[in-house]
């Protein structure tokens, strides 16, 4: 179990008796969405200022993916994740307030780092609020 507050922590809970396991430390943005990408075991967050991080679970570092121009704007409202392939595949999707749905490759390969596949005004003068993704979704 994780949880995001204010104090800029996301914080790891036992689902047993309940204990903080970890914390985390934000230092960039307010954190205004997340969840978890099971076969890769990252967690997946959106931030007020637009920007999309992937968390390393083992080690705390992060992956910051933004792109104000492509990507969204301000405030990411909603995020998804879909593994495909035995998680081949690792595309997240996110809605903002902006109106627009962005898709990721968040994939770390060799040859790639994560980055924006694409992006578009889903919702035109309207703020997203929830979005969700499944097995078939193309880039």
């Amino acid at each position: 179990i994780f949880s995001a507050s204010l104090d800029n922590t996301i914080r790891q809970w036992d689902p047993y008796d309940l204990a903080c396991i970890r914390v985390f430390e934000e230092y960039r943005s307010e954190v205004s969405c997340m969840t978890f990408a099971g076969l890769s075991k990252k967690l997946v967050t959106g931030h007020d200022d637009g920007s999309v991080r992937l968390w390393d679970l083992d080690t705390g570092s992060t992956v910051n993916l933004h792109e104000p121009e492509r990507g969204h704007g301000n405030t990411v409202a909603c995020v998804c994740v879909v593994e495909r392939n035995g998680g081949d595949e690792q595309l997240v999707a996110t809605g903002g307030f902006d109106g627009r749905v962005a898709v990721w490759d968040v994939r770390k390969t060799r040859h790639s780092r994560p980055h924006l596949m694409t992006a578009w005004e889903a919702h035109q003068g309207s703020e997203i609020l929830s979005i969700v993704a499944y097995g078939g979704m193309n880039g």
